[in-house]
């Protein structure tokens, strides 16, 4: 028998398969279920290759093929569990003087007055609020402070005095009520009226512990003297590595 030619039974399934579906319309929903029960097994194997092979070529041309429930389900898994071992941003933060809101004072005035969005300024993952930096992850920490004074002969007489010129940056823990002096410095300087411009820098740094919850602050003394420009006066902190 020759294999190209289509065989009487294969033939007349073919006719049937498309005189029922030029038939579909005239037929209700009860009449077509009857009529494929009737329909010969091999008939209802042809039906069930043709429609998927046209699924096949319709997905093709369309250029978009439905993926398998499993497939479907396993991407969304993959998604998931990149989303959840994704890491959160690593904490920093800049702190720069608001020159506006400077207090007054001469010993240890809390210096509550910082931009935190603004010029130089910036934030990520960590709180400011209240003058003060809020840690918001468990870790080593390196923390600095940068705090200028100046005066000039224009602004006043000063007095003969040594004027101290101190910086503290303070841990605050509310659960227990404690605040620390983490890191100081500073210097008693005479600045006389014999020179028209005083200047002095202080800068400190250092690695810390620091738990979610605990609070960075700075104090200085003689606060008016500050030198509000924001690459001279500034604070911040920066996440190292976590706890172990």
């Amino acid at each position: 028998m020759d294999p190209t030619r289509i065989s009487k039974e294969h033939a007349h399934c073919v006719r049937t398969l498309f005189g029922h579906q030029e038939s579909t319309d005239l037929h209700d929903a009860s009449f077509e279920s009857q009529e494929a029960k009737l329909m010969p097994e091999s008939c209802r194997s042809m039906k069930q290759a043709l429609q998927r092979a046209v699924q096949k070529e319709v997905q093709r041309v369309m250029g978009r093929p439905s993926p398998r429930p499993e497939k479907a389900a396993m991407e969304a898994l993959g998604i998931e569990l990149y989303k959840r071992s994704k890491p959160e941003k690593q904490p920093y933060a800049h702190l720069i003087i608001d020159d506006k809101n400077i207090p007054s004072g001469t010993r240890k005035v809390n210096l509550t007055s910082w931009h935190h969005d603004k010029g130089q300024a910036n934030l990520s993952n960590m709180t400011f609020s209240d003058g003060k930096l809020i840690v918001n992850q468990d870790g080593f920490y390196y923390l600095y402070a940068n705090i200028c004074f100046r005066h000039h002969e224009t602004s006043g007489n000063l007095t003969k005095r040594g004027l101290q010129l101190m910086v503290y940056m303070i841990k605050t823990n509310l659960k227990i009520r404690r605040s620390d002096v983490l890191m100081k410095g500073g210097s008693t300087k005479y600045w006389s009226g014999n020179s028209e411009f005083h200047f002095y820098s202080v800068n400190v740094g250092g690695f810390f512990k620091l738990k979610s919850g605990e609070m960075i602050g700075i104090q200085v003394s003689n606060p008016l003297l500050l030198d509000s420009s924001q690459e001279a006066t500034y604070f911040g902190a920066f996440k190292v590595r976590d706890l172990d």
